[in-house]
């Protein structure tokens, strides 16, 4: 969970890569979810399309391109790569949101604006292409009336560069909602739950299962962890049992190191058995 603000993006330029994979790797991580960014405005790489659509952006982005550093030190290690990005133009950023031509997420999203943000997924897609697993949009609250062509554009892009990518489509958050198919072409469920049961039930779908939940108090909170560590390796089971995914949000402290009491529970929790 990274998310620089403007007082703090500058701070990508001093981020370890190394260090930051190899401590997913004592986790046994399979892949890692990035931020790309959320709704501050703040990007943590370029885009190109971005900044010629709206070029006064450019300054809220930094020129080292994290994830493509990120995307190539997990591969060594056998880690993939999913990018978070919301549905919807950031809403904190008024500049953006005009230039883009978006609204508030919860009303349809204009023409104009998915025109452009599948513009904005293409250039990350195609950039960083097979060392992108997936893409896991948020904010995915509210679609009525969006036409086949539309949703062709947005899903073309987000496939653009791989096209076996895992797509997920946050709808919201919790039983009724984590499992929900908000788009035609997605494919994993979004899987937002902030408690979930003590063994991982969803109803029948054809998307792939998938929970995704904070190991502490809430997203991207520093603070001990509120499961077990036996509680998370039966999650994992489970997961694994049937073909799914389990995804722990974790915070990053002010060096973006993982924080100890997370990553020795995560690596009890999926330590070989015996």
């Amino acid at each position: 969970h990274y998310l620089p603000d403007r007082r703090s993006i500058a701070d990508v330029g001093r981020f370890d890569v190394e260090a930051f994979a190899t401590q997913l790797a004592e986790m046994r991580a399979s892949y890692l979810v990035l931020t790309l960014g959320q709704n501050s405005g703040q990007y943590i790489a370029p885009n190109a399309a971005l900044e010629a659509l709206c070029p006064a952006s450019a300054r809220d982005r930094p020129p080292r391109d994290l994830p493509l550093e990120i995307g190539r030190a997990l591969r060594r290690r056998g880690i993939a790569m999913v990018l978070y990005l919301p549905f919807r133009a950031p809403q904190d950023d008024r500049y953006l949101m005009g230039c883009l031509g978006d609204i508030s997420e919860q009303q349809p999203p204009p023409a104009r604006f998915i025109a452009g943000w599948s513009q904005v997924i293409a250039e990350w897609s195609q950039r960083y292409g097979t060392l992108a697993r997936g893409w896991w949009f948020d904010g995915t609250y509210n679609t009525r009336d969006m036409t086949s062509s539309e949703w062709n554009a947005l899903c073309g892009a987000a496939r653009s560069g791989a096209a076996d990518r895992w797509l997920a489509f946050n709808a919201g958050e919790g039983p009724q909602r984590f499992s929900l198919k908000a788009a035609p072409c997605q494919n994993l469920m979004a899987g937002e739950f902030m408690d979930p049961p003590a063994q991982l039930t969803a109803p029948p779908s054809d998307l792939m299962l998938h929970v995704l939940t904070p190991l502490a108090a809430s997203w991207g909170r520093e603070a001990p962890p509120r499961f077990s560590a036996a509680q998370v390796r039966a999650w994992i089971a489970e997961a694994r049992a049937r073909k799914g995914l389990l995804t722990l949000d974790l915070p990053l402290d002010a060096d973006f190191r993982f924080l100890p009491a997370h990553v020795a529970l995560v690596r009890s929790a999926t330590a070989p058995a015996p």
